[in-house]
């Protein structure tokens, strides 16, 4: 399996580029994203990259960092997404505003992206929401003390334990903390019931 490529990038087109690796010229498909990123032609290019096999077909996908790569697999594990709508996805939206949009359950974001539909965006949300954590990504300014993120953290779990959503727990309890960093977990608990009632 490849991995990753580093070489000399030797041509680009719209949604693919090719780099000599060795004397070899390897085609990898990238998202519209990743092409504003490219060095001239002639010079050094590293990409991530995915190999999608079916019957019929070996592709190479490249993406600039390892956090779009895990996105687009776990795009690719969605009952009826393929690499081209993944790719979409991924040029439409950060892998950070999708990541969130799951969480956040946000149907309207999804939606921008070409091919998306309602249903589609709820399948997205449904089969995605367990997945996607938000490990690698960078909250707000007003949200970013380590002790904020586990109180945060600890009240989003009590709630989820409660029957509510993740998603759902996420956003409410994340608003409340921002509004009032202050409070302990018990209260930003308290806090997040009454909103959400």
């Amino acid at each position: 399996m490849i991995a990753y490529l580093e070489g000399e990038l030797i041509r680009t087109g719209i949604d693919y580029i090719i780099i000599n690796v060795g004397g070899v010229g390897y085609k990898v498909y990238i998202p519209a994203s990743l092409s504003h990123k490219l060095p001239e032609v002639g010079n050094e290019v590293q990409v991530h990259t995915y190999n999608y096999v079916r019957e019929d077909k070996i592709s190479l996908y490249g993406f600039s960092s390892l956090e779009e790569l895990e996105t687009f697999e776990q795009l690719l594990s969605v009952s009826r997404i393929g690499p081209q709508v993944a790719l979409n996805i991924l040029a439409t939206i950060s892998s950070r505003d999708f990541k969130l949009a799951i969480l956040n359950g946000e149907v309207a974001t999804l939606k921008k992206v070409k091919g998306i539909g309602n249903k589609t965006a709820k399948r997205l949300i449904l089969e995605l929401q367990e997945k996607v954590e938000l490990d690698n990504i960078e909250e707000d300014a007003n949200f970013s003390q380590t002790e904020v993120d586990t109180k945060a953290e600890d009240a989003i779990k009590a709630l989820v334990s409660l029957g509510y959503q993740q998603g759902q727990a996420r956003k409410v309890v994340l608003k409340v903390a921002q509004r009032d960093e202050e409070l302990d977990v018990q209260g930003i608990i308290k806090t997040a019931l009454a909103d959400l009632s």
